[in-house]
């Protein structure tokens, strides 16, 4: 049923066809004019010469939920089929080495999206939105977020799928329209309760299908003469990950695939896994799970294809800017564990957890281009800023670098992370993590040892790079926080979730393990 208003009636259930032909009715253009900027500083290099007098290019970011750099054809697999995300990578540059500064959903959406650190913003765990009062809490409400910044400069502006930043029952702040997943993002399929524009309306189905639906609806609607920034945040490789909770169509295509990408699981001692309910004994239940993965990676980019297709049908594409990455990465038995930075007690930021696809295909750039360039989500940010000539605010000291003119350049420069009061500084060959109020600090040599089997904290080779690697952390750090949201004083800020690692205990307890064992041996000695 419908309200004869172009708001979906909220006391019914609405099929598919009956809820696009409401939201096109809701999609309300807007003329596009140049913003006021006069406090503001420009964009962080020089502007990008636009192909249309007036009209500069549209741009459409995908950030997807929990996609680790490994699972795409362009990235090397070999089994997963990519074929829309590959097709970037051929029309664009695939970033080889790009990395999340946090590897957890808020805060790693958080620092894209404002181009600003956990320990600048004050977010440094997932959100639980079905507390009203972390849903309400105002986390970005000081921030330039990009959707504010598009809008401000004359963007026609749209959010469909995740935001996961607060305020997910409402339209984020800078987004004219909005088809949202409130509160909880639930299953994959069936029955969920979604908002448009702020107002309830229920579906059944599958969950990417009706985000790209009305993305295509946006960009069918969108003004003629205004450019827009459309936000599609895809949420298929988030958990659960088990077969039974995706297409059994896609299953299928998996039904013999070997998993040769993947390695071995044996589970890591500090394992927490994210909605895995089997043993490294049980290897076709490890393939199920494994198969839900492979199967939601391939939904994503069948629904991909669908706003490729539709752009170019309608002469768009090539004046269109198109991004995807991913929050953070996602491991499948890598390491030892499944999930990504919170899968694990104490937390992790293991390569897998961390590390990010990132394609961008921009009309006027480079294509089948491989950079090698270390890069982060504060990068993507600046580009963007740069590619789309956002003036940023002057009072904000933003850490990120755009590559827009040299994205195939050598950057040596090391990357930082955090993750609550852990951090880590990563540069070509080491990874110091620091755990600043409970142990153990991992020192791992990524060129002699890539997958992080040995950690070299107490090796006392190593304590001359240790103590260079930890000044220039707390040094960086030092320039990139704030007194009152940094994650160094995370117990005493607002409470992000139930099951926040520096309050659940669970360290503490390994920590004590820890200790025990370290007594036992010493007692042994003597």
């Amino acid at each position: 049923m419908m309200n004869s208003s172009p708001q979906l009636d909220t006391t019914h259930k609405v099929n598919r066809r009956q809820f696009l032909l409401a939201s096109s009715t809701a999609l309300i253009g807007q003329s596009w004019a140049s913003a006021d900027v006069s406090s503001e500083k420009s964009a962080i290099h020089p502007p990008i010469t636009q192909p249309q007098a007036g009209k500069p290019l549209n741009v459409i970011l995908f950030l997807t939920d929990d996609h680790g750099a490994w699972a795409a054809g362009c990235y090397g697999n070999k089994e997963l089929q990519t074929p829309h995300l590959d097709r970037l990578a051929q029309e664009g540059i695939r970033f080889s080495d790009a990395t999340t500064p946090c590897p957890v959903c808020s805060p790693g959406r958080a620092c894209i999206m404002t181009g600003q650190t956990p320990s600048q913003i004050g977010i440094h765990d997932w959100l639980n939105e079905n507390n009203p009062i972390i849903a309400n809490h105002p986390w970005l409400a000081d921030q330039s977020t990009l959707p504010k910044l598009f809008q401000q400069a004359g963007y026609h502006t749209m959010l469909t799928g995740k935001w996961h930043l607060g305020g997910s029952h409402t339209t984020p702040d800078g987004f004219d329209q909005c088809f949202g997943l409130p509160y909880t993002q639930g299953w994959h399929n069936g029955e969920y309760t979604y908002h448009l524009n702020g107002k309830p309306v229920t579906l059944s189905g599958n969950k990417s299908q009706f985000i790209t639906d009305h993305a295509i609806q946006f960009l069918r609607d969108c003004p003629k003469n205004q450019p827009f920034f459309l936000n599609v945040g895809y949420i298929a490789t988030h958990s659960p990950y088990h077969q039974d909770h995706h297409d059994p169509k896609l299953i299928d295509q998996y039904k013999d695939a070997s998993f040769s990408d993947l390695p071995v699981y044996k589970e890591h001692p500090w394992s927490k896994n994210e909605a895995f309910k089997t043993t490294e004994d049980d290897l076709e239940g490890i393939k199920e799970y494994r198969r839900g993965y492979y199967a939601a990676v391939t939904e994503i980019d069948n629904n991909i294809g669908r706003i490729l297709a539709y752009l170019e049908e309608t002469n768009q594409l090539d004046n269109t800017i198109i991004v995807y990455t991913s929050d953070h990465g996602c491991t499948q038995g890598h390491h030892g564990f499944w999930g990504k930075g919170n899968s694990t007690r104490p937390l992790n930021a293991y390569e897998h957890s961390i590390r990010i696809p990132l394609l961008i295909r921009h009309p006027q750039k480079e294509s089948n281009l491989i950079s090698d360039r270390a890069v982060d989500h504060y990068d993507t940010f600046a580009t963007i800023c740069h590619y789309a000539d956002l003036r940023l605010p002057a009072s904000k000291n933003y850490p990120g670098q755009s590559f827009a003119e040299n994205p195939a350049e050598t950057r040596s420069t090391p990357r930082f992370g955090e993750y609550g009061d852990l951090r880590f500084i990563r540069t070509d060959q080491y990874k110091l993590i620091l755990r600043y109020d409970h142990v153990p600090n991992e020192l791992f040599d990524l060129k002699n040892d890539p997958d992080e089997t040995t950690n070299h904290y107490d090796n006392p080779t190593y304590q001359q790079t240790i103590k260079q690697l930890t000044l220039q952390l707390n040094t960086w750090y030092s320039a990139y926080q704030s007194p009152e949201r940094t994650g160094l004083k995370v117990k005493s800020l607002l409470k992000h979730n139930h099951d926040e690692a520096w309050r659940d205990g669970k360290r503490e307890n390994y920590v004590r393990g820890i200790r025990k064992r370290i007594e036992r041996r010493n007692k042994q000695k003597l």
